[in-house]
């Protein structure tokens, strides 16, 4: 229950700084996706539990927050825990470098279901090359972002510590 709510906590602070802080600080092609990351840390940790649900409601909170179409962000994280569920506890328990390309995948897959998706929720398709030019740099940032927020989640939670019975 304590990790369901730290998540919790944490989701509700990253879509606050994702929705009014950082549209201020940084364009939107170099934005950071914090739900992203938190469906990427669900998906390859297990912590906590629940992480379909918890998936689909942060795609649905940042799509109540950003005002796309209700809907269309959590179809997105349920995507991108999809991709990302079967590699749990293959490589982050003993090889958390193998993270970094891991990451930038996220961004990929993102990419790959707006595109597909784009073209039954919005009027116009989205331009394959605009996709593809946010895609590339989403995936540059997420390979650096996503392990800094694993390291902030892992101390936070302790999740690692739990996993190998020292906790």
């Amino acid at each position: 229950m304590r990790r369901f709510l730290l998540w919790t906590l944490i989701l509700a602070l990253g879509l606050l700084g994702q929705t009014t802080l950082l549209p201020d600080l940084i364009p939107p092609p170099w934005r950071p996706d914090i739900t992203r990351a938190l469906v990427l840390w669900l998906a390859l940790t297990g912590t906590p539990r629940g992480g379909p649900v918890l998936a689909f409601a942060s795609g649905l909170a940042l799509d109540l927050c950003s005002g796309a179409p209700l809907g269309f962000g959590a179809i997105l994280r349920l995507t991108v825990y999809a991709l990302a569920r079967p590699f749990r506890g293959v490589f982050f328990d003993d090889h958390p470098i193998l993270l970094v390309p891991f990451a930038a995948l996220g961004a990929g897959a993102d990419a790959l279901a707006a595109g597909l998706l784009g073209r039954l929720v919005f009027l116009g398709p989205i331009p394959g090359e605009v996709l593809l030019g946010i895609a590339w740099r989403q995936a540059l940032l997420d390979a650096f972002w996503v392990p800094a927020v694993f390291l902030c989640l892992e101390l936070l939670s302790g999740s690692q510590d739990r996993r190998r019975g020292t906790v």
